[in-house]
């Protein structure tokens, strides 16, 4: 299991040597990201309503939602603590994973719809998703500031999904998994809003469905293809540069980690793999060595 698998030469003649990071056999790993602080990996088993903490051969359950309800995106915060989206509202935690004030609460119908992915902005605002399935038109992202104070960005969406920024945070990157286009807006640091989009890059629906993605140090855009079982790596002007093949066929997100940020993380699914002894890696944290050099996850200040 934790042999590697052979190198995958790509579109620009680069190879990628993939390992097991963790072997978590997740139903829906997800959201992987990299605790500076504390060097150790904090993804989400979407599913089962677990987050785990994973640094070396220890993997640790560091927060569980009651009676098993699922998760839709966990972060971090600046005070060392997590922000969990579940529910109808956001579960703020401390460093030890104590609620240490009340959650916050967004205007969203779980009976229709449930969160998805999200992430922080530089400027320490929490961007957060839904979708309603396969019903066009249910999904929406919202925003939420320091103060705690929610509010709706974009509608009208399939699922909400990957989300990063631009090194300067001058550019939103965003993925609705409804369409097979990564956008890219225009966006205010000082004050959260979104202006002009452009279609960043497309890709063939046939060839899977774009989900979570992260943005590295030169700017280079890496998005996991679900039911694709690859990345793709694309310029910050949307020219695709590399597919990475993966051994999986539903990764959900990349991240940067490890001392230098330089590892490559990549979360997977098994909950959507029919045939599990064909991929036995589904559902496991992947890792390749060298891969590049991302950007410390930003932070909700609240």
């Amino acid at each position: 299991m934790n042999e590697p698998v052979p190198p995958v030469r790509t579109l620009d003649g680069e190879t990628a040597q993939w390992h097991v990071a963790v072997q978590a056999g997740a139903e829906l790993g997800e959201h992987p990201l990299w605790d500076v602080r504390s060097n150790r990996l904090i993804w989400t088993d979407c599913v089962t309503g677990k987050v785990h903490s994973s640094g070396g051969c220890d993997d640790t359950v560091i927060w569980s939602q009651p009676e098993g309800l699922p998760i839709g995106v966990t972060l971090l915060r600046a005070n060392g603590g997590l922000a969990v989206a579940t529910g109808q509202h956001i579960v703020l935690l401390d460093g030890d994973g104590r609620p240490d004030r009340g959650p916050i609460y967004l205007p969203i119908d779980i009976a229709r719809v449930r969160f998805n992915d999200g992430s922080c902005d530089p400027a320490g605002r929490l961007l957060v998703g839904t979708t309603g399935g396969n019903v066009v038109g249910l999904g929406e992202l919202f925003s939420v500031s320091v103060d705690g104070h929610a509010r709706r960005l974009l509608g009208d969406l399939t699922e909400s999904n990957g989300i990063g920024w631009s090194p300067d945070g001058r550019r939103m990157y965003f993925i609705d998994s409804g369409q097979p286009v990564v956008y890219v807006y225009e966006y205010d640091l000082h004050t959260g809003g979104l202006g002009q989009r452009q279609e960043f890059a497309t890709i063939d629906p046939a060839l899977g469905y774009l989900d979570g993605l992260t943005v590295d140090r030169s700017g280079d855009v890496w998005v996991a293809v679900w039911e694709g079982g690859h990345l793709r790596r694309y310029s910050p002007n949307g020219r695709l540069r590399d597919i990475f093949a993966l051994p999986v066929s539903h990764p959900t997100c990349p991240a940067f980690g490890g001392a230098a940020l330089d590892t490559l993380f990549v979360t997977s699914a098994r909950v959507a793999t029919a045939i599990e002894d064909e991929e036995p890696w589904a559902g496991h944290v992947l890792a390749w060595f060298g891969a590049g050099r991302g950007i410390a996850p930003h932070r909700y200040g609240g």
